[in-house]
């Protein structure tokens, strides 16, 4: 049995909703094999990894788990109710928290409220709430440390950056004490020392005698992975050795000719470009618990500028952002003026929403569940999480004709959570857009998607500078990530302002040289 493999896959039909993902798919996975799965889209290397958990429909084929045999076998003479997801544990591009009560998903702004982050759970509740099915090597103390989440134990979770989210995500399977853990995309929203640090992540786990299966891509396999299943159209394309893959790069598919003419009668301007002050933020300070997250920011964005906005996990960007947004109560104790106006005069939330528009890959998360695709995109003129009020004609007519753009027209009347990771990125692009705002802030927002989709993304956010004349503000751990259009750089460390630089060119006075010789 011990030469059995764990996962056998065999001729297999695996649908996602409406769509056929693989067909006559064959795999087979064995003992001592670590795996990195290359897909061609996100969904489908999603899918790939809910084949083995149980979670995808596979319509003809067999899925074979041996890995679960021994286990199946105690817990049927013990009587025990079991299954064989007893044994694996999987690390999701989505993972909503709950409250105390556990009574509702957390809504985006109550992050930046002190009385709501009270009715969330510390990273250290949170960790010991939850229960091991089975005994094993990593307990509390061993995940905190493995995953350098110690120093953010007693933080509230609505506290977390992104990539400190990721590091409890995998931190909380680890306490599974899993035979197989699954990964999707587990680089994803990591800074660059935590990219970094993964392979020693990785090793440990592995050395536990845990068995690990990630979707990646095809320039992010780290050390500890043997094996590589390049996914191709509808099955396994290419499987060989980690020591013989060589990264192969998308090829490039610009957006031009027709295409930026469609986008150009999507967004017209209103009006001409400006140097008028969208954003100043003059010796800002934030601080929660008696903990400075923000320490003296100073800061100008002008109309028609494109900032990229830098710093590790927890360095105080997501922060900063809600003050942008309107998000975070402490901007009307700080020197902030917003689109020429100082908070706190005045102005009301919407005054401000109805100006800027905002992307970030856990915004996909606080729509209601009933949200059409249609209504999503929509949504983005009355600044609301959904659509509550009946559109006008001419609004419906372009949210079509924006659904046509991305190519998702057939989807429209879908429900949005049913899209792809990748195609709900593109929607929330479209729904910021939609209405031509004087900002757009984009947070981590080609997040999990594969490689030909970032550039496709990346081009797109080109285009859309290009023709209005908006400020941006664009946020990533990944520069190649980052628009052509982006020139201008602020480096947050600590809370505080580390630099700020002209990107990719000399400049004098004010800005330095930003070479990329040092990561943030």
């Amino acid at each position: 049995m011990n030469d059995a493999p764990l996962v056998s896959i065999h001729q297999a039909t695996v649908r996602k909703m409406d769509k056929v993902v693989f067909e006559s798919l064959d795999f087979e996975w064995k003992r001592g094999q670590h795996w990195a799965i290359i897909g061609q889209t996100g969904l489908q290397m999603t899918v790939f990894l809910e084949t083995i958990l149980g979670r995808a429909m596979v319509t003809a084929g067999e899925v074979t788990r041996l890995f679960a045999a021994d286990y199946h076998a105690a817990m049927q003479a013990a009587g025990k109710v079991h299954s064989f997801r007893d044994l694996i544990a999987i690390v999701s591009q989505q993972y909503p928290f709950r409250n105390k009560s556990n009574l509702q998903n957390f809504y985006y702004q109550q992050r930046f409220n002190s009385m709501d982050s009270e009715d969330a759970l510390s990273v250290r509740e949170y960790l010991h709430q939850s229960e091991t099915r089975l005994p094993g090597f990593w307990n509390l103390e061993k995940v905190l440390d493995l995953m350098r989440l110690d120093y953010l134990a007693d933080k509230s979770l609505l506290k977390l950056s992104n990539g400190e989210t990721r590091r409890l995500a995998i931190a909380l399977a680890l306490l599974k004490n899993p035979r197989l853990l699954l990964l999707d995309q587990p680089l994803t929203g990591l800074d660059v020392d935590a990219r970094k640090d993964f392979p020693r992540v990785l090793n440990k786990i592995i050395a536990s005698g845990i068995h690990v299966i990630m979707s990646t891509h095809s320039d992010e396999i780290p050390e500890g992975i043997t094996d590589v299943a390049i996914l191709g159209s509808r099955q396994i394309e290419k499987q060989l050795k980690a020591v013989d893959f060589v990264p192969t790069h998308a090829a490039n598919n610009p957006l031009n000719g027709p295409t930026n003419d469609l986008l150009r009668k999507l967004i017209s301007p209103n009006s001409p470009a400006s140097s008028e002050e969208i954003i100043r933020l003059e010796g800002v300070e934030v601080s929660y618990a008696g903990q400075k997250i923000l320490d003296s920011v100073t800061w100008t964005v002008r109309s028609g500028e494109h900032w990229l906005l830098r710093g590790a996990n927890g360095a105080g960007k997501s922060t900063l952002l809600s003050l942008i947004l309107g998000e975070n109560p402490q901007a009307y104790a700080n020197d902030i003026w917003l689109f020429g106006r100082k908070r706190g005069t005045g102005e009301s939330i919407w005054d401000i929403k109805r100006q800027l528009g905002f992307v970030a890959p856990e915004l996909a998360r606080f729509f209601p569940s009933n949200q059409t695709v249609m209504k999503v995109l929509l949504s983005g003129f009355f600044d609301t999480m959904g659509l509550f009020r009946k559109p006008s004609p001419a609004q419906e007519q372009l949210g079509m004709e924006w659904l046509e753009f991305l190519g998702l027209a057939d989807r429209a009347n879908k429900l949005f959570g049913q899209l792809s990771l990748e195609q709900q990125r593109f929607v929330l692009l479209a729904r910021a857009v939609i209405k031509k705002p004087k900002l757009l802030v984009l947070d981590e927002a080609a997040q999990g998607m594969d490689e030909l989709q970032r550039r496709v993304f990346r081009q797109l956010l080109d285009a859309i500078c290009g023709i209005l004349p908006l400020a941006l503000v664009y946020v990533s751990h990944y520069e190649e990530d980052v628009p052509d259009c982006v020139d201008k750089v602020l480096v947050l460390e600590s809370g505080r302002v580390k630099g700020s630089f002209l990107r990719g060119r000399q400049g004098s006075g004010k800005f330095g040289v930003w070479r990329g010789a040092k990561d943030y």
